[in-house]
């Protein structure tokens, strides 16, 4: 189910190697009769303790070879004889999913974060939905993740956890353990609202059994931690998605306490040329520009405004400072070819339109504006 960090645990399969069980071996003949003539797991390490004490192969302790099933099945999903180690275990112990988690917990109280990840990720194939596999394997890549230097390693792993604890909520939605977790992941991404409904959901659904006082108390201080970017996310995003009237009255109130952020003048700028309020758009294009004066997408969006207007020199004033800064930018030349055009400047239009259908020659915009133009010369 999990194959991110497959990568990381490959090295561990160079600790197993495989015996076989002879014929005539008399220890619960009917359990390990399905076993014969196949190569049994067992970690190098035990294996060369018994040739150390001159052991029969025939007459070791089953346990070691139990944990080294246990083991290849949270490495290698795919070996071979992966389903005969499953059904032996099963026949061996009803209740050998118990004996994993136990023994991963274990493991893991010891901080041998990995071995104890390995025996999760076992439980977790055993059964998919079993959610002391799933979120005990999210909490150790978790730990793993924050003792790593790696940045790729470390990324890799938090992504895991995250999936892990994704799949805990989706198996069973009312264990808040999970919620309190990936609320954090989705903060950090800069999820805000997916973080809010996350943490809402986790109060909703914690009892005194799931989750301490403390906690509960720490996602309420994060929800009100994120409230004003959750407010934030909900307005370019309603923008973004064509409900611009909506999507400005969400972020108007931010500028309050916050009246330089230049991207907030922005979004809402971008709200008003949504709704057709061109010189409103540029009264807050502007002030965005006076905060980032070479942010090529606010001289673009200020060119595209004067556009609208037919003010065609002050759009080309914007748009050529935006090509100094974004000279690859296909949309922001074809704009500046519209501005030339708006001018009857047809030879600089065609010019910068050709550049820009060279870096994406399947731009619709483009090619019309150059359909436009051969008519026009």
């Amino acid at each position: 189910m999990f194959n991110r960090i497959e990568k990381y645990l490959k090295d561990r399969l160079k600790n197993i190697v495989f015996i076989e069980l002879k014929e005539g071996r008399g220890e619960k003949e009917q359990k390990i009769d399905a076993l014969r003539g196949i190569p049994l797991p067992i970690h190098v390490k035990e294996f060369m303790n018994i040739v150390k004490k001159e052991e029969d192969i025939e007459e070791i302790s089953f346990v070691p070879i139990i944990k080294a099933m246990i083991a290849l099945i949270g490495l290698d999903n795919k070996f071979q004889y992966i389903p005969q180690y499953k059904q032996f275990l099963y026949v061996l112990d009803k209740d050998i999913e118990s004996y994993i988690g136990y023994e991963g917990i274990k493991l893991a109280e010891k901080e041998q974060l990995w071995d104890a990840l390995v025996y999760f990720k076992a439980l977790i194939e055993l059964d998919e939905d079993n959610i002391n596999g799933l979120y005990n394997y999210a909490r150790c890549c978790q730990d793993i993740a924050k003792r790593e230097s790696d940045e790729e390693k470390r990324k890799d792993m938090e992504q895991e956890a995250m999936n892990a604890f994704e799949k805990v909520i989706e198996k069973h939605p009312d264990f808040a353990p999970a919620y309190y977790y990936l609320g954090f992941y989705y903060a950090n991404q800069k999820l805000f609202k997916k973080a809010q409904l996350t943490w809402e959901a986790c109060l909703q659904s914690c009892s005194e059994s799931d989750m301490s006082e403390e906690n509960k108390q720490e996602v309420v201080q994060q929800l009100k931690n994120i409230e004003e970017d959750v407010q934030y996310e909900e307005g370019y995003l309603l923008i973004l998605n064509d409900q611009p009237d909506l999507g400005i009255k969400r972020l108007k109130p931010l500028l309050k306490k916050y009246p330089d952020r230049w991207n907030l003048f922005f979004l809402i700028g971008l709200g008003y040329r949504k709704l057709g309020e061109i010189q409103q758009a540029i009264e807050y294009f502007e002030k965005a520009l006076a905060s980032r004066p070479t942010q090529a997408e606010i001289l673009n969006e200020l060119g595209i405004s004067y556009i609208l207007c037919n003010e065609f020199e002050k759009a080309e004033k914007h748009l050529r400072k935006a090509v100094r800064i974004k000279e690859s930018d296909s949309e922001i030349l074809c704009n500046l070819g519209i501005a030339y055009m708006g001018q009857k400047k047809n030879e600089l239009a065609k010019e910068v339109l050709q550049k820009a259908l060279q870096i994406d020659p399947e731009n619709e915009r483009v090619l019309e504006c150059l359909k436009k133009l051969d008519t026009i010369c």
